[in-house]
């Protein structure tokens, strides 16, 4: 996990912080003491995981699920619906300056945590404030932001050193400051629990059951976002992948989240089950990063000769079979800004052998293996790999296969780890196959390429910052979406990384018992993991539908 980012702003923010501390406890309430919250009775959606939330605590958890509990648990000042577009949450409106450099935002006066206080505008700058400082998660979502102030309770006044296009697109939840603010001397150990929320659903007490790995998060009847449908939702950990589609499979379960391919043969056909594959902005990326820094990838031809030697749809096929699809850029396919690039260099082993030979290598003593013609030096490249990718140790394979027919050997080295633990901006390597999640904000997503914060491989653009710049400050829609697609172009035409596969979130459904979910399906093309609330809201038993 990196390291907070401590920018001039983040040093200001946090004497800004901790003056805040003296106003802890002016958040607003009623007269007659917190609001007494209200639940709703109905029935309980079972969904089936295969993983557990590292954390509860959301300045630090990067697992799905953990996520996903924050988005139920939470509300930011703009949701995302389920077509991926920003909506009022928090914020009931907004205004901007003139200039676009100061956002106006008044908040709702009906929002109230699950212990009963209100929501205010110091709730919004605390945890804006403070996720700017401790958080590495969301600390990108804070670029550009110079100063927060709050006239009063409901108004919220943010100041930005540019025109900032994506700030309803910040997905970062308000947490309580009465909660929170007491936590700042050791942030990290804070365990969240109870999990105090403003979201439409709040997380019960765990049971004393160790046997018993479950969440369960009951409805809100008093939400301004409307009541759900359901009572409640309960995630159970069935340990694997296997376990959870067998939970839907047997009906112990009524949904599942994160299944591999192997589920879609093992629950297809099955009565009852709903099948969902789907493609969603923080669908996982397969690639292939080069050390730009030194070696032969200091050369952009000779990173196109490896991706020549890609043959990207039997590395699918060996390592996820029908559970995703052949890659291009840097964006998940499920992204609305997702550009697929027309000539695509695509698996041709002839083409890289003559890469090779223009870039000075050739069989000098005829044993298969190239030299470079003026060192004689043997054409060997090092590869990691991590043994916790399945993915990567099949990719591997082909790669090395492909290359082994135009005389290139590879030096290949697995890491128990993350392989950015063993290719560091100073280490001995040439390639590393890694994943990373995309993301429904263009610009956060394009942001981890831009010159300095792509530590990795060392690849500098100038045309890309430039046009990173542009995308910072686009406020319209078409303007967002010609700007990616120039970054995903000239991303893909420099070649630092080759981009293998998109892998498809599988989940599953049943829709013997349950419906109202339809619309959704249809905008979002998924259920679960979308970023929106919008599924959890309108997912309805089938008798109550009839």
């Amino acid at each position: 996990m990196k390291k907070p980012r401590i920018s001039g702003y983040c040093r200001r923010a946090a004497a800004l912080l901790l003056a805040s501390f003296a106003l802890l406890f002016l958040t607003a309430c009623s007269d007659d003491g917190p609001k007494q919250i209200e639940y709703r009775e109905g029935e309980t959606f079972n969904i089936a995981v295969a993983e557990e939330p590292e954390t509860l605590n959301p300045y630090y958890a990067t697992s799905q699920v953990a996520k996903e509990f924050f988005l139920l648990a939470y509300d930011p000042l703009w949701r995302l619906d389920a077509a991926g577009e920003p909506v009022a949450c928090l914020a009931e409106d907004y205004s901007l300056s003139s200039d676009s450099l100061t956002w106006t935002i008044r908040l709702r006066r009906d929002a109230y945590f699950s212990d009963g206080i209100q929501v205010t505008s110091a709730d919004v700058r605390f945890t804006y404030e403070s996720m700017m400082i401790n958080s590495p998660v969301y600390d990108p979502c804070f670029d550009g932001i110079a100063d927060i102030r709050c006239p009063d309770d409901f108004t919220v006044v943010i100041s930005t050193d540019y025109v900032k296009g994506d700030m309803r697109l910040n997905p970062v939840p308000i947490l309580p400051q009465h909660i929170w603010s007491k936590q700042t001397s050791d942030l990290r150990s804070f365990e969240n629990v109870p999990m105090v929320g403003s979201g439409p659903f709040v997380l019960q007490p765990g049971s004393d059951n160790p046997q018993d790995v479950s969440w369960t998060f009951r409805a809100r009847a008093d939400h301004f976002l409307g009541e759900p449908v359901l009572g409640s939702l309960r995630f159970v950990y069935y340990g694997t992948e296997n376990g959870a589609g067998r939970a839907v499979s047997m009906g112990d379960a009524d949904a599942a989240i994160g299944m591999t391919d192997v589920q879609l043969t093992t629950l297809q056909g099955v009565p009852g089950v709903e099948l969902i594959q789907s493609y969603l902005p923080s669908s996982e990326v397969w690639a292939i990063a080069f050390n730009t820094r030194k070696g032969v990838f200091t050369n952009q031809a000779m990173r196109q000769m490896v991706e020549y030697c890609c043959d990207r749809a039997y590395m699918l096929s060996m390592s996820s079979g029908e559970g995703g699809r052949t890659g291009s850029v840097w964006a998940s396919p499920g992204a609305d800004y997702f550009y697929s690039i027309v000539n695509l260099r695509s698996f041709d082993v002839e083409a890289g052998r003559n890469i090779l030979y223009s870039s000075g290598y050739g069989d000098m003593d005829n044993d298969g293996t190239l030299e470079d013609i003026v060192t004689g030096d043997r054409l060997t490249l090092k590869l990691w790999t991590s043994s916790q990718d399945d993915w990567s140790s099949t990719a591997g394979t082909v790669l090395e296969d492909a290359l082994k027919q135009i005389g290139v050997s590879l030096n290949w080295q697995t890491t128990d780890g993350s392989v950015t633990d063993q290719c560091t901006p100073k280490g001995d390597w040439d390639m590393c196959m890694l994943s990373w999640r995309g993301n429904a904000n263009p610009v956060l997503a394009a942001r981890s390429f831009r010159t300095a914060n792509n530590s990795l491989t060392g690849w500098a653009s100038d045309q890309f910052m430039t046009a990173y710049a542009q995308l910072q400050t686009a406020m319209d829609e078409i303007s967002v979406q010609n700007t990616t697609i120039q970054l995903q172009q000239i991303f893909y035409d420099e070649c630092p990384y080759v981009i293998l596969a998109y892998h498809s979130d599988i989940q599953a459904i049943r829709n013997d018992r349950w419906a109202g979910y339809e619309d959704v399906l249809a905008a979002a093309g998924g259920l679960f993991g979308i970023d929106s609330i919008d599924a959890y809201m309108t997912i309805a038993p089938v008798t109550a539908e009839g």
